[in-house]
């Protein structure tokens, strides 16, 4: 309890102050935040509002009644401050005499309100006296403890009835009221019922005591949080450390680069001042040559007129005339400074060009695959007339150049799509001229799935062995194999629905322009409806009896309905009507134009050619609509644009094709176990590693309209989806 806790100074500063008056609580109310202050404090504070604020946690509080004496009072702090009176009353008892009669009797009492100390017979009268039955008396001799707190609590009395304590609670008055009233105006029935006080306090304290458990929980919850938001602002200033070194690092590399820029600024200007000094030094020494030789020629002149003998100017006219005319007759060839003038801007130009661009921009930051747009803007009054190209360097060194184009609002912009991760550097360059900025460099992410569901089983959503996918409006559909059936997701992997193929294990699918989706099955060919009713079936076995049986291949679906279906053990591609006749057979097994080893799957790109993986060739070979051969692309090798074990195929509306590639390794690839994305004519535009989440096993791919790539994994029973464009 408190005397534990506190000296009796200590006590009555820290428990028994206002916060507003900083004094002894005088009538203490408790706000429904459960702040405690003095009535008069809180009728100063609210200045006449019905609605203010605490003085210490400024929530918001209204009045209940006319004044702050509908708030309830801290019976706790009253007897506190009866415990504190009774303590002063002890300590003045054996030096005071009776606060009424004023003789020497032994001081038995104090009261409350009155402040004064008692005689047994005061004591007795004053609690008599019916003018002062509210005021409260504290016997002496009662224990002086804080911790006995039944008898420091003030005694509610009746205002109906005088003598009568206050020892029942009405609930649905919500009024304490004393054992006549239970008789009177609260007696038991449907609008009042009266019960004792200890048995509806120990209820509320029950109750009370749940949500003390509850609050317990979210004190603790906000400890965490607290905790959670410590760290979070340790690492702010852990990064923004780190950070503020690179930036450090980073000026240090600029300076360290102007630094080496100023030397070849300057080297030039002195092989340039060198160069143009050469001529003038040489002209500057000849006409000091021929001044010399006229001054001479003129000096002889001078003195031979001046001495005035006619014989020495009669024999030498004639070669004075000569010597003079020709002095006349010299022409000063020297034209200015205008041909050496250029070196001064020629200066000025190569110390600007570094830094003619401002920073560069890069818009978000890269990842591996994925476009990146990188601006560049002039410094003002710059003008950029050239051949402006992005470049990019990559951490092995390759340096590759992305041509720019001017935007409407006077920046350049490049797009560059990464391919390898790591750091790289990127600058700007002028054909001619050279660099125009400081270079930025900038870490490449990898492309890891922006999605991944399923795992292996039979249930909604679970797989076994899923070979193929088709996408198809906002609806995807996945051959799950070995569980015989097709389950149909939405694009963010929602189970929808899913319907059986009868027993035969779906290998490749592919969905019609009408909707309705067409499954390679078995040795089927089945055409189902969006629900999963079967609308047509044709067998494919006596297409292939003569090899004695069929591994199953692709499928792929033309607009006009004929379907195009990959022998995979006989080497060969077939073409047939939607209901089911063939119309062409071509292939054999090969290396040369329209052979295959082993063709795996097939699609169509817009205009109804047909593009197979021709997997163990390592290569894409595309037909016309007819099955007619036009070209081929890939080769097997180890470089991101190669192939090795080509599976799924599909096409997207910006007539790329995208590639699901099985690499040569499955315990360490670099480039295998990838996305690849070619435009139509076979150029390679990018591939996807996926270095946080490879694929075990992609077979089926298909594409978004947004980018994404859906592919699904065969041993490891998912589908995992990508953003390649």
């Amino acid at each position: 309890m408190v005397t534990a806790k506190f000296s009796l100074e200590e006590f009555d500063d820290k428990l028994l102050t206002c916060p507003v008056c900083k004094g002894m609580y005088n009538n203490p109310r408790i706000l429904p935040c459960l702040h405690t202050f003095c009535a008069n404090c809180l009728e100063m504070w609210r200045k006449g509002e019905v609605q203010f604020t605490c003085p210490t946690c400024r929530q918001q509080v209204r009045l209940k009644g006319p004044d702050v004496s509908s708030f309830p009072s801290s019976f706790y702090i009253n007897n506190l401050l009866d415990f504190r009176a009774v303590h002063h009353s002890n300590a003045k008892r054996l030096r005071a005499s009776c606060g009424m009669c004023e003789s020497d009797a032994s001081m038995e009492g104090t009261c409350g309100d009155c402040k004064l100390l008692l005689c047994g017979n005061c004591l007795t009268g004053h609690g008599n006296s019916p003018a002062l039955k509210d005021h409260y008396i504290i016997a002496l001799h009662e224990r002086n403890d804080p911790s006995s707190r039944s008898k420091f609590t003030r005694t509610q009395y009746c205002p109906q009835h005088a003598d009568q304590r206050r020892t029942f609670y009405c609930q649905p008055c919500d009024k304490l009221v004393c054992q006549d009233c239970t008789t009177t105006e609260h007696q038991q029935g449907p609008n009042h019922d009266p019960q004792e006080v200890g048995l509806v306090a120990l209820k509320y304290k029950d109750e009370l005591q749940t949500l003390v458990g509850k609050s317990q929980d979210a004190a603790d919850a906000l400890k965490r949080t607290k905790v959670v938001v410590g760290k979070e602002l340790t690492t702010i200033s852990t990064n923004c450390q780190i950070v503020k070194q690179e930036i450090k690092e980073h000026f240090a590399e600029l300076r360290a680069k102007l630094d080496k820029e100023e030397q070849e600024v300057t080297r030039k200007l002195a092989k340039m001042e060198k160069t143009q000094k050469e001529p003038l030094m040489k002209e500057e020494q000849e006409l000091e040559e021929s001044l010399q030789s006229t001054e001479e020629g003129l000096e002889f002149c001078t003195d031979i007129l001046a001495r005035g003998n006619d014989v020495e100017i009669i024999t030498l006219r004639k070669q004075l005339e000569d010597r003079l005319d020709s002095l006349c007759s010299s022409q000063i060839q020297h034209e200015g400074l205008k041909n050496h003038v250029s070196f001064r801007s020629t200066v000025h130009i190569s110390c600007e060009l570094s830094l003619t661009c401002k920073p560069l921009v890069i818009t978000e930051p890269p990842v591996e695959s994925l476009p990146t747009t990188v601006v560049f803007r002039p410094n003002d009054g710059q003008v950029l007339e050239g051949n402006l190209q992005v470049t990019v360097t990559s951490p092995e060194g390759h340096r590759v150049e992305i041509d720019t184009d001017r935007t409407s609002e006077g920046a350049y912009q490049a797009v560059w799509r990464p391919q390898t991760l790591g750091k790289h550097e990127v600058g700007v360059t002028m054909e001619g001229e050279g660099s125009l900025c400081s270079s930025l460099s900038i870490d490449v992410g990898t492309n890891n799935p922006v999605l991944k569901f399923g795992q292996e089983g039979s249930q909604q959503g679970q797989f076994n062995n899923p070979r193929d996918v088709a996408v198809s409006d906002n609806r995807l559909y996945v051959a799950d194999t070995f569980n015989d059936r097709i389950q149909v997701f939405d694009l963010s992997g929602n189970f929808r629905q899913s319907f059986p193929t009868e027993a035969a294990s779906p290998w490749s699918l592919s969905v019609h322009t009408d909707g309705s989706l067409v499954v390679y099955a078995g040795e089927e060919v089945v055409k189902f409806s969006q629900s999963g009713e079967v609308l047509h079936r044709f067998s494919m076995g006596v297409y292939v009896a003569s090899s004695g049986g069929t591994v199953p291949g692709g499928l792929a679906v033309q607009s006009n309905g004929r379907i195009v279906v990959t022998g995979n053990k006989d080497h060969c591609v077939f073409l047939f009507e939607a209901n089911g006749t063939l119309v062409k057979k071509v292939g054999r097994k090969g290396h040369g134009e329209g052979e295959f080893d082993k063709p795996n799957c097939v699609c169509m790109d817009r205009d109804d050619n047909v593009i197979v993986t021709d997997h163990d060739n390592f290569r894409i070979q595309v037909f016309d609509k007819d099955l007619n051969f036009k070209y081929q692309f890939g080769q097997e090798g180890d470089q991101p644009q190669d192939m090795c074990m080509p599976l799924g195929v599909t096409t997207d509306s910006r007539g790329n094709i995208v590639l699901a590639n099985l690499g040569p390794d499955l315990s360490d690839v670099e480039h295998g176990l990838a996305v690849q994305v070619y435009h139509s004519d076979g150029t390679w535009v990018s591939t996807i590693t996926s270095d946080g989440d490879k694929p075990y096993e992609p077979i089926g791919i298909a594409v978004t309209k947004d980018g994404h790539a859906f592919v699904s994994d065969g041993t490891d029973n998912c589908i995992r989806k990508y953003r390649y464009w």
